[in-house]
């Protein structure tokens, strides 16, 4: 069953498979603001493309989807090494407040479960307060070892 957003319309979240990255790429042509936290999702096209074809080759993708189109992506970018992995997410602006964070986060946390690793750590705008509740929701806590007046690191432990 399909989860329902705050606004009454189905979506779907799934795993990134090839014959997706087109529609990826819709999505983050309309994404906006562009370039707003650590460059990301780059400004100009070219390099925008580079970068979603760098999160693709190095992790594991995760798409949310409404209405034919992608309005979600998460990536974990595992460091089995280390036994962690970075989470990086972003949600079309017509998407974010619905609940399509949330079901990607829980697919991403799942799947790092799957991959038996301890750690998931992102970084976050220190305003972004939408973002922090939703992380605090599924557990991550704020990292005191990681300092900057822009931006906050959290952690959650599996």
């Amino acid at each position: 069953m399909s989860p329902i957003d705050k606004k009454g319309c189905f979506f779907e979240v799934r795993s990134y498979s090839p014959e997706d990255y087109s529609h990826l790429e819709e999505m983050y042509d309309g994404f906006f603001p562009k370039a707003k936290f650590q460059g990301m999702p780059p400004f100009e096209k070219r390099a925008c493309r580079k970068w979603i074809k760098g999160l693709l080759e190095a992790g594991e993708n995760f798409l949310a989807w409404q209405e034919d189109g992608v309005v979600g992506h998460a990536v974990l970018l595992p460091e089995f090494r280390k036994g962690d992995a970075e989470y990086l997410i972003f949600v079309s602006q017509s998407s974010r407040g619905g609940g399509v964070g949330s079901e990607l986060t829980r697919m991403a946390i799942e799947r790092a479960k799957g991959l038996d690793l301890n750690t998931i750590w992102l970084t976050v705008d220190a305003y972004n307060f939408r973002a922090t509740r939703l992380y605090k929701r599924f557990g991550f806590q704020f990292s005191e070892a990681y300092k900057s007046e822009s931006e906050r690191m959290m952690v959650l432990q599996l």
